[in-house]
Parts: C-alpha cells; sequence; structure tokens
C-alpha cells in the first residue's frame, strides 16, 4: 500500500470519529443573574441586574430520551440552562443531579431519539492509543482535537487543596484540550466515550485530564436512580505510600500500601483500632498497593458492610474491621484546615514547644517556636500529643523523654500521634 494511501485512511478514520460523535456532543449556555449588590443603586443598577453573566461549556447525550452528561462547574450556580444541538435545536435543561466528588452534573431536556454516545471500558484503555475530543474551546463551536492516551489512573491534581474528599482516578491526555472542552467527551477510535475532559492544568503544557468512562456510567447510574451519589467510607485520608519523602524513608519496611494520614472523627474507623501511619495492604485478603487501589477496592462495596483491613503498623501485621458508613454528602475536616498560629516560646526545649498537661488525656501543645524542628514537622498550637513513637504520653515529661529517646536513634522522623480539630492524625519530628 502506498504511503499516500495509508495516509487517505487514517485521515478517514478520524474523519468517521468526528462524523459518528459530533451530533450527540452539546453546547451548553448557562445563565446566571448578579447578585443584588453587584448591580448598585438607580437605574443603571436595575439595568445591570437584568442582565444575565453567560458562560460556556460541553456536555454530550448519553440516553435517547433526553439526559446529557457535562461537568458540575460548567452548570453550577445557573438559573436558566440552555442546550444547543449541533442540527440547530436549543432546549432548555433541568438537573436530575450532581456529584461534587467527581465534578459531575447530569441533565434532562424534553427530547426523544435523541444521538447518542456509547461508552467504551476505561479499564481496557492502553497508554498510547489514540483519542479525541469534541467542544466548544473559547467559543469556538464543535472543535474536534486529536491526541494520545498519555497516562492512567492519575490522582493527587485536586485533594491536597479540596476541603471535600474527592474521587480522582483520572485519564491523561496530550490531546489539545482548552477552557470549553469542560465537560465534553474524549473519545476512543470507534467514537465511543473513554472519560470526560474536566481539568486542565496550565502550569504544564499539553496536560489535560478526564473522568473515566467506567466511573462516569457507575455515578451517572446511581443518579439516574435516586437522584443522588452512594459511596461507601471508612472515614480516614490516606496517601500512597511513597508519595511524601519523610513517610516514605521511616515506613519504608511496609513495602507498600495506602498509608492513614488522618482517621476522621465520627467517622466508621474513628471507633475502630486503625490509627493514622498504618499502612494499608489489603482488604478483605485482596492486596492493595495505593491510594488508588484502596479507592477501587471500596468503590465496590456498600455502606453498611464490613471490610477487613490489613495494616502494617510499625513491623507488625494486624487486621482490623471496620463497618462501611455511607460518605456524607458535608466536607469533613482535613489536616491544616484554619491553621492555628504559631507563636514564640519562652524557655523552650530543643524542640520549640510548650506543653501542658491534660488529665488522662496527653499533652496540649500551647505554641510552637516558629524556626523550630516541630514547626518544620507540621506540629501547631491546640494539637493534643497523645503518643510518641507508639508509647503513651500522659505528662510533658513523658512525652518530651520519648522526643529525646526518639531522635537519638538513626531513624530518618520521630513518630508523633496525634489529635486535631476532632482528627486523629501524625506528624514526623525530623532529628536535628
Amino acid at each position: 500500500m502506498q504511503a499516500a494511501e495509508v495516509v487517505r485512511l487514517f485521515e478517514q478514520a478520524q474523519m468517521d470519529v468526528f462524523k459518528r460523535a459530533a451530533s450527540a456532543v452539546v453546547i451548553l449556555e448557562a445563565e446566571l443573574l448578579p447578585d443584588a449588590e453587584d448591580g448598585g443603586d438607580g437605574a443603571g443598577g436595575e439595568a445591570a441586574a437584568k442582565r444575565a453573566s453567560r458562560s460556556e461549556g460541553s456536555g454530550f447525550v448519553v440516553r435517547a430520551n433526553g439526559v446529557i452528561v457535562t461537568n458540575q462547574h460548567v452548570i453550577s450556580k445557573a438559573n436558566r440552562i440552555s442546550v444547543r444541538f449541533r442540527d440547530g435545536r436549543r432546549l432548555d435543561a433541568r438537573i436530575l443531579g450532581i456529584d461534587e466528588r467527581t465534578d459531575l452534573a447530569v441533565l434532562q431536556v424534553e427530547a426523544a431519539q435523541l444521538p447518542v454516545l456509547e461508552f467504551a471500558d476505561s479499564d481496557t484503555a492502553t497508554v498510547g492509543q489514540l483519542v479525541y475530543a469534541i467542544g466548544i474551546p473559547f467559543g469556538q463551536e464543535w472543535s474536534f482535537t486529536a491526541g494520545m492516551l498519555s497516562g492512567k489512573g492519575r490522582t493527587r491534581l485536586l485533594a491536597p487543596t479540596s476541603l471535600l474528599p474527592l474521587v480522582e482516578d483520572y485519564l491523561q491526555t496530550d490531546a489539545l484540550i482548552n477552557p470549553g472542552h469542560s465537560g465534553g467527551p474524549l473519545l476512543d477510535r470507534e467514537g465511543r466515550v473513554l472519560g470526560m475532559n474536566t481539568l486542565i492544568t496550565r502550569t504544564e503544557r499539553g496536560l489535560a485530564f478526564a473522568v473515566p468512562s467506567n466511573l462516569l456510567q457507575q455515578t451517572v447510574s446511581q443518579i439516574l436512580a435516586a437522584g443522588k451519589v452512594s459511596r461507601p467510607w471508612l472515614g480516614i485520608r490516606v496517601e500512597t505510600l511513597g508519595e511524601t519523602p519523610v513517610l516514605g524513608e521511616r515506613l519504608a519496611a511496609a513495602g507498600r500500601g495506602a498509608v492513614v494520614l488522618a482517621v476522621e472523627a465520627e467517622g466508621p474507623a474513628f471507633r475502630t483500632d486503625l490509627r493514622p501511619a498504618d499502612v494499608i495492604q489489603s482488604v478483605d485478603g485482596k492486596p492493595v498497593g495505593s491510594a488508588l487501589a484502596l479507592q477501587r477496592e471500596l468503590s465496590a462495596r456498600k455502606a453498611g458492610q464490613p471490610v477487613r483491613v490489613g495494616v502494617w503498623r510499625m513491623g507488625t501485621f494486624k487486621t482490623v474491621s471496620v463497618p462501611l458508613a455511607e460518605l456524607p454528602a458535608a466536607p469533613q475536616l482535613v489536616l491544616d484546615a484554619a491553621r492555628p498560629q504559631r507563636s514564640p516560646v519562652s524557655n523552650q526545649e530543643r524542640f520549640g514547644l510548650k506543653l501542658r498537661e491534660l488529665k488522662g488525656h496527653g499533652v496540649r501543645v500551647e505554641a510552637v517556636e516558629a524556626t523550630s524542628a516541630s514547626a518544620r514537622a507540621g506540629l501547631l498550637p491546640e494539637d493534643v500529643v497523645t503518643e510518641v513513637e507508639n508509647r503513651p504520653v500522659r505528662t510533658v515529661s513523658d512525652c518530651l523523654s520519648a522526643l529525646r529517646s526518639g531522635v537519638s536513634r538513626s531513624t530518618p522522623g520521630v513518630l508523633i500521634q496525634l489529635e486535631r480539630q476532632g482528627l486523629r492524625t501524625f506528624v514526623m519530628l525530623r532529628a536535628e
């Protein structure tokens, strides 16, 4: 076959993807009246209040009876949502449900026999395969771009700065995706949906992310059935072992797993023996090697179902039984939220801490010297230290003695268990 013929066939295949998919991709126009206070006083203010601000985004049809999916951030705070189809129709949409944790919204328009996009199996997608995007970048309607799937299972893109526990399991692509593509489909070579474009990084050129189709379908199905999404919840914050250098060094002997960063107050794990700095390595006997693997294992279960969590704890192995609860709708407290101010410490010990005993319940941090090892470790005023290197502390003397003993050993850090704003968590104090 001649090179020109190969190119022609390749071009034709790409054109076929657009032809099959474009009619099911829609443009969303979300209208929002400004706040009353933004309009000012007098007639000019009234006129301004009547002028609606408008934002645009993309979406696509997943049910022939008018069910459309898009990003939640595209339609958030909208008082009217208009949907434009490629055949020229314009229909108003209502919101059936949203899921902030995946940035997903499900909409309904009054229509029948609409063209629909089919879903591909994102679990079988392969890095390096061709992918395509359709959307409205910078107002350019039904723009079609191509690239490849650059990665799978991407996490920690938003969760470290979010007050909301997020479900992060992104596909990564180098297909050219810009603002306005949000909510549109990421397609495979058959024109099937591999994911929903949702996140563009502006720090690295050519990096964009999509919610994978399997997670998308699961979420949409729950919203259509119940109007909301129900997820099982252990009540913990975790991180893949090795993602933080200090934790990786101190807990290296565990090998692989998900480190428990915090146990949330009133969560199911709070009433069990699961503790901060435990490394979760299995769920019901099935190995988990990362925070994402743990998330996927739990998502396959239901609230109310007990799970056996296998953990590595400073060289020993334990199994902790935890009854799963339903993930609350309201944001939970997170580490570093509303951080108290550090203050100078007079007559400080070498650790830069001022401590006060709490009867029968550890010692409270009254102040932290801003340039001290304790400050660098992340200790905050109002923290309550309960254990140092798994040794309970009941007095100031206990705490300081345990810290001295810990830093005298050749370990990468001293493990300090503490309670903070209702969370059980920990910090690692590095020896100076």
